[in-house]
């Protein structure tokens, strides 16, 4: 009984730390693929755990959801890892600075750092969008492994939010491998009439985290790849910060 209780908590560590599936668990923890198959189910039954039919990914479940009570509780230390830089972002740039991350086929808002202009462009804090629209939700895509993104963009519809938005597979796959080579995204009135925005991928979390600065074209249209080297600067010291932090969890 304690074996697998303790067998079930580094089933549920690992699965956390982004090893997903079963082979994988399975050699990560050094057990046979029947222990833990079984063990898997056990706690599927329980709700901590669900295996997601599409990717056959094994990922938290309702309980723990239910338990960490929502997104943006459950990313509070990445939250707090970036507020500084982004607060810094908004003071360098005078315009908002959003953090989001992917949940299934939307992008949810974990927290927002808005500009003090009268005019803003704002997400809003747990507010959710198509993944395929705007700068963040580009750049979350292109962080994903090539199958679980063709499994997606195979299983929803592209369909207008903005003027501008990508509704054609093909132009939104030949965009997000120019944004997976060049390492940042840009969009322009994909998802607010006169909206832009940029976003570069913050590292060494358990999934993809875009880091995003969004504003009025008139305002900020000219000078957003101007903020490029400050946004990749924030992200590289967020994305130190969570290696460092991610350290003294292990010890």
């Amino acid at each position: 009984m304690i074996n697998s209780i303790l067998r079930c908590a580094e089933i549920l560590k690992t699965v956390f730390n982004g090893v997903n599936r079963l082979t994988d668990i399975s050699y990560n923890l050094n057990l046979n693929k029947s222990t833990t198959h079984r063990l898997l189910k056990a706690l599927e039954k329980s709700g901590l755990i669900i295996q997601d039919h599409l990717t056959r990914k094994y990922l938290p479940g309702h309980l723990i959801l239910r338990l960490a009570s929502n997104p943006i509780f459950s990313h509070q230390l990445l939250v707090v890892s970036c507020h500084d830089e982004m607060i810094h972002l908004r003071d360098l740039t005078k315009e908002s600075v959003v953090l989001h991350i992917a949940i299934g086929s939307q992008r949810i808002c974990l927290e927002e750092i808005q500009t003090n202009e009268d005019i803003k462009y704002i997400s809003g804090v747990g507010s959710v969008a198509p993944i395929y629209v705007g700068a963040g939700g580009k750049l979350l895509l292109s962080e994903m492994e090539k199958e679980d993104l063709e499994l997606l963009l195979n299983n929803i519809k592209l369909l207008p939010v903005g003027p501008k938005t990508i509704i054609e597979k093909k132009k939104l796959l030949k965009e997000l491998e120019k944004i997976h080579k060049q390492g940042y995204a840009t969009s322009r009135e994909e998802r607010l009439y006169g909206g832009v925005a940029i976003s570069v991928p913050i590292k060494n979390y358990v999934c993809p985290v875009a880091l995003t600065i969004l504003g009025p074209q008139f305002r900020f249209g000219a000078k957003m790849i101007d903020s490029l080297d400050d946004l990749k600067l924030s992200a590289k010291r967020i994305s130190e910060k969570l290696y460092s932090r991610s350290g003294e969890n292990r010890a």
